[in-house]
């Protein structure tokens, strides 16, 4: 099958100059054609003062405005017990984003 896709031509600039990743979504206008819609991602200012720590099975982030802790944890892995993962890896989140803000006061 070949599909003609419609990029912008700003976007079609920096894919060409940058050859890396874009992501977007692909809208199709007919059974041949599609169009390209850019996520600006980039676009968001990522705060400057964004930290995080990787954790076993997530990970914990802090910036002057939020505290962030995100855990996957597969309930088919074996040896594990789902309540000690979040237990043990909330605390050790819980005890970077202490050291964070005492860095902040220092």
């Amino acid at each position: 099958m070949k599909v003609t896709l419609n990029i912008s031509d700003a976007d079609y600039r920096e894919l060409i100059s940058k050859p890396r990743r874009m992501r977007g979504s692909i809208g199709l206008i007919d059974l041949k054609e599609a169009t390209f819609n850019r996520h600006h991602s980039e676009g968001r200012s990522q705060a400057r003062d964004y930290r995080f720590h990787k954790l076993p099975h997530g990970r914990v982030s802090i910036t002057d405005k939020t505290v962030r802790l995100s855990l996957n944890i597969e309930r088919s892995e074996t040896n594990i017990c789902a309540s000690e993962c979040i237990d043990a890896e909330s605390r050790t989140a819980s005890d970077f984003v202490f050291e964070q803000i005492e860095e902040d006061f220092e």
